[in-house]
């Protein structure tokens, strides 16, 4: 469960504004500030029922994206690449490109 928090989380950072503003409320809500379907109900005024619904299109929404433009895995490439270019710099000794590349690994 927790490997889908952290991935809707971040999908939700990418492609949230993609989003219609409710199903990007209700999975910020859900996803970033850990309520329950009842707490974000009563926050927005909407049933249970359909913070569930809201839940269900907005995360099949963020996978499609995802799908189809792949930001989130090209990212993660990036950065995997970076920490390894970080790591051989530590290695070789040199501190200014491996503050470069911990530099860059931070805008990721």
């Amino acid at each position: 469960m927790d490997s889908k928090r952290v991935l809707i989380s971040s999908l939700l950072d990418i492609y949230g504004a993609l989003l219609k503003d409710g199903q990007r409320d209700v999975l910020d809500l859900y996803y970033n500030g850990d309520l329950s379907l009842s707490e974000i109900g009563e926050d927005t005024g909407i049933t249970r029922q359909g913070v569930r619904d809201a839940l269900k299109k907005g995360e099949a929404k963020l996978l499609e994206f995802e799908e189809k433009l792949c930001f989130y895995k090209k990212s993660q490439k990036l950065r995997s690449g970076l920490e390894e270019v970080a790591e051989q710099a530590r290695q070789a000794g040199n501190e200014r490109l491996c503050a470069l590349a911990a530099d860059l690994t931070a805008e990721l």
